[in-house]
């Protein structure tokens, strides 16, 4: 695995305390839960305009937390403090815990969400939609932008015979990206091999590269199939997310720290066969 891949170079800079959730409230944990649901739909939740589902809660009583609670926790005929749970090791990230780690946290559990502590406070609450904010999609895209460089680097290692392995589809949509680019064409009126690699997608390139007769040793990463599969549908919906940041979906919890890490290892696995690549052809 790289350690000093793109993703971990700026996923180690982004902390859980940048991007969690804040607690709606901190709620006394002997008051009713009739009085607190009300409180909770109304003057907490629709006046800001805020689904009270998505929402969690400090319990505390003397000062001192001793729970949390969830809106749909809330029975009736009850105090807040009979219906909360209470606060385990394994529900706790410290705010200073990396990106890296949190997407690994959330692949190794089956909690909904963490609780963020700060030295000694709360601070917020982190579920895995939270990793589909701007942070985290932005040093994926770096990743997948880079390997995508690297894909099309040993694709103009033979220009020519990679343009051959285009199918016809492929090199008609090619084709017309080129001259939506406005790229110059030879003497004979036909395209540049170089400049027409460079208007294929990274699927494109991912294939082309997958054919190479001497890449399969050098680059095992490029025989995973399922992880292959998500490169170009990620890339896409990192690059053209939806309206809402939350409805934009990236891989599920359990699949998402698995790619990262084939991701990386194909990262590294393309820049040392393009490392060799130049040391053959050197004089």
């Amino acid at each position: 695995m790289a350690s000093s891949s793109h993703f971990r170079q700026l996923a180690h800079l982004i902390t859980v305390g940048d991007i969690c959730s804040p607690f709606i409230a901190t709620i006394d944990a002997d008051r009713s839960t009739a009085e607190v649901s009300v409180e909770w739909s109304v003057e907490l939740c629709s006046e800001r305009n805020m689904d009270p589902m998505d929402q969690i809660a400090l319990v505390e009583r003397g000062g001192k937390i001793q729970g949390w609670v969830g809106y749909d926790m809330l029975e009736t005929n009850r105090t807040v403090f009979e219906c909360m749970e209470q606060v385990t090791p394994d529900t706790i990230l410290t705010a200073d815990t990396s990106l890296v780690e949190a997407v690994a946290a959330f692949c190794a559990s089956s909690r909904p969400f963490f609780l963020v502590l700060k030295g000694n406070h709360f601070i917020g609450w982190l579920s895995y939609s939270d990793m589909h904010k701007p942070p985290l999609r932005l040093c994926l895209f770096a990743m997948l932008i880079n390997i995508e460089r690297l894909l099309l680097d040993v694709a103009l290692l033979s220009p020519r015979e990679s343009v051959g392995f285009l199918s016809e589809g492929r090199l008609s949509k090619a084709k017309e990206l080129y001259a939506i680019r406005k790229y110059n064409y030879d003497q004979e009126g036909k395209a540049f091999n170089s400049k027409l690699l460079e208007c294929t997608t990274i699927a494109d390139k991912m294939s082309i590269v997958k054919k190479f007769t001497n890449i399969k040793q050098a680059v095992r990463a490029l025989g995973e199939r399922k992880f292959c599969s998500d490169v170009e549908r990620l890339r896409n919906e990192i690059a053209h997310p939806g309206l809402e940041e939350r409805s934009s979906s990236l891989l599920t919890r359990e699949r998402l720290w698995p790619f990262i890490e084939w991701a990386e290892t194909l990262e590294s696995e393309l820049e040392e066969f393009l490392n060799q690549a130049k040391t053959f052809s050197a004089p």
